[in-house]
């Protein structure tokens, strides 16, 4: 490949425009102290991650923080009202009401977590190939994201999860095998823009290996829109998770989790809501507090909202 001395992407164009322009091109990557000065700013934001590491810190301290065993069955005390032993009263069978929320969210939070996790090693991998390889690799990945795409997400997952059978880590295989085409997607899309910038054409001239030019330049400016959606998906995950749950197909009984918990106090609703409504304001806030979150990131990662600041 001949390279002129007016094309700008010799050399020494690589050195002047390359490496800078792969941290600007990055946005936040680049300016971090900027997005978490923007990020600061931003109280919505900053409530959603007070009330994510309250959750958090209830789900890891669950063991010390919890009054009662999450399971334990006492008939004598069924439906019995808030009190010091039970603060929060207890369910159909006795079982601490408190407890079982506090484990709760252990439960969600774990399964969420895992199965976002399979969802991004899925898509980060396909999306960046599609992308960056082009011709029948990229049609072919596109071509099975786009089936998966013609079908609702939600409706597929439970039937995906109906067919393997309930359980919690048949929910997390169906969700992840279901919502990796929407980050595959926007992954494929953002490497088709950065694969043709002036860095890394200068970085591909200077005889840069294909796998350095993905790893140094191409996924790390890719990584913000991914942790932006990534965060926003937490909380449909969340609530994904709890839909398959209170359908009879994620935790099973006696494992205490939020969906599972809202389906149990479903016949208890006109004598006993607070088993209903407790479970519900648990994944509503926690939804809440992700939305808000990542609508911050969203803001503090766009870099000509960085540029502005």
């Amino acid at each position: 490949m001949s390279i002129s001395k007016n094309s700008g992407v010799g050399v020494a164009g690589y050195r002047a425009a390359g490496k800078p322009a792969g941290r600007a091109g990055a946005g936040p990557r680049g300016l971090p102290g900027e997005a978490l000065a923007r990020l600061w700013q931003d109280k919505l934001a900053l409530l959603g991650l007070v009330i994510i590491l309250a959750v958090v810190a209830v789900a890891v301290f669950a063991p010390y923080i919890a009054p009662n065993d999450p399971v334990k069955v006492d008939l004598a005390q069924r439906l019995a009202p808030p009190g010091a032993q039970y603060p929060l009263g207890t369910d159909h069978l006795g079982r601490c009401l408190l407890s079982r929320l506090i484990y709760g969210a252990r439960v969600s939070l774990t399964t969420a977590a895992l199965a976002l996790s399979a969802i991004i090693l899925i898509s980060i991998p396909l999306g960046t190939l599609a992308g960056y390889c082009g011709g029948w690799v990229d049609n072919a990945i596109m071509r099975v994201v786009d089936v998966l795409l013609a079908f609702p997400g939600l409706i597929l997952a439970l039937v995906i999860a109906g067919t393997l059978g309930p359980g919690l880590l048949n929910v997390m295989l169906a969700l992840s095998l279901v919502w990796w085409v929407g980050y595959a997607r926007v992954i494929r899309g953002m490497v088709l823009s950065v694969k043709e910038k002036e860095f890394v054409l200068a970085a591909r001239a200077c005889g840069t290996r294909e796998m350095g030019i993905i790893t140094r330049h191409i996924l790390p400016n890719v990584l913000s829109p991914v942790i932006v959606l990534a965060t926003l998906d937490m909380g449909k995950l969340i609530l994904a998770i709890s839909g398959l749950s209170f359908l009879g197909l994620g935790a099973q009984p006696p494992t205490p989790e939020w969906g599972a918990m809202l389906n149990d106090g479903r016949p208890y609703l006109q004598v006993a809501p607070q088993l209903m409504v407790y479970p519900g304001l648990c994944i509503m806030t926690v939804v809440l507090a992700f939305n808000l979150l990542g609508d911050g990131l969203r803001d503090a990662l766009d870099p000509r909202g960085i540029t502005r600041l």
